[in-house]
């Protein structure tokens, strides 16, 4: 039996989904593994269904010295007692620390290394100087990582440019499990927007809301869904027709994708976002920005409108055309999109053909 311990330092939003999606192991395989988690204490409910005797926890503040320190101890703990095969780190404060930490254990402990960042840090837009940064310490501590999981081509390609050996990278789309929902109806009422994820810079929420308010309709909605995580605070201006809601549950956020009639997602980078997944597999269309991946997911006119990223004034432009009968075409075939090439079977079981693979 091989134990897998799954490391992060935060996982609200999109990689909780995916911890969860590939906590199930390949049909009839179960038997072979053993899962073991270590997570901010006060996100453990966002793995919600998972034993909690499987569930090692470490005290967040934010991201800060304190709580980065508190963070490296209890993984150091855990590898020690727990003795994992393999330990997959999730998202890249968890990249650095944790091989950092398995490095200096190594005497002790060698598992096997599994890194997948979630978009590397060198992707985000951020100076020259640091994304140079950032790239010398993702190559550096690529010696000691058996497999770095990409979860985008756009990712891949430039992690390749940035000096990460294509012959340690693997790509795994994220998937996500089929939805048998009954097939949305056009209707008369209002245009339900809605956007689900973090209130963070990255996430384009500030865009969102130039355009919203730049739209002069009275038969568009929007309802948003989640909190500031890597930001200590977001300004949420009250406006006509917005609905704030804080982080809900994954069946609430089922009733509100069932609900919509568009996905916003205007994020200035992704990894490969599982919000737009989870809205196509509802049959939702999805109105993206084209950053980083995105594109990979979302073909303007096809399952969605792509607009350039940042600009909200082309996003305003698209909200200004949107129509209830067009939007209804744009999900059905967003929703056959992600059956044919987005399926959690498949990203379950290429991940556990990691685990099973030799190391370096």
């Amino acid at each position: 039996m091989k134990k897998i311990l799954h490391v992060a330092e935060t996982i609200k939003g999109g990689v909780a989904t995916v911890i969860r999606t590939i906590s199930a192991s390949p049909e009839g395989d179960a038997a072979n593994y053993e899962l073991v988690y270590l997570v901010p204490e006060d996100q453990e409910k966002e793995l919600h269904g998972i034993a909690p005797p499987q569930i090692r926890t470490f005290a967040r503040s934010g991201r800060n010295v304190p709580s980065l320190l508190r963070f490296a101890w209890r993984l150091s703990q855990v590898l020690i007692k727990e003795k994992p095969d393999v330990v997959h780190l999730h998202s890249t404060f968890s990249g650095v620390i944790g091989r950092c930490v398995c490095v200096l254990l190594r005497p002790w402990r060698k598992p096997q290394i599994v890194y997948c960042p979630h978009a590397f840090s060198f992707l985000m837009e951020s100076s020259p100087t640091k994304q140079k940064v950032y790239a010398w310490i993702e190559r550096v501590l690529q010696k000691v990582t058996d497999v770095i999981i990409c979860v985008s081509q756009y990712e891949l390609d430039k992690a390749a440019r940035f000096g990460i050996e294509r012959k340690r990278m693997k790509l795994i789309y994220n998937g996500i499990h089929h939805k048998d929902d009954a097939p949305k109806a056009a209707g008369t009422e209002p245009i339900h927007l809605l956007f689900v994820g973090r209130l963070d810079y990255q996430k384009g929420f500030d865009v969102l809301l130039k355009a919203f308010a730049k739209v002069q309709r009275k038969d568009l909605k929007l309802t948003v869904v989640g909190s500031a995580v890597n930001e200590d605070s977001v300004d949420c201006p009250p406006m006509d027709s917005v609905e704030y809601l804080p982080w809900v549950t994954p069946s609430e956020v089922q009733a509100l994708y069932q609900k919509a009639d568009a996905l916003i997602v205007p994020s200035r980078w992704e990894g490969f976002a599982m919000v737009p997944l989870e809205g196509m597999a509802m049959g939702l269309p999805v109105i993206a920005s084209n950053c980083t991946s995105l594109p990979e997911l979302v073909t303007n006119e096809v399952s969605g409108y792509v607009f350039p990223s940042g600009d909200h004034q082309a996003l305003a432009d698209v909200l200004t055309i949107i129509q209830k009968p067009r939007l209804l075409d744009l999900g059905n075939e967003g929703r056959s999109i992600v059956r044919e090439r987005f399926s959690a079977a498949l990203m379950i079981r290429q991940t556990y053909d990691l685990y099973r693979a030799p190391t370096y």
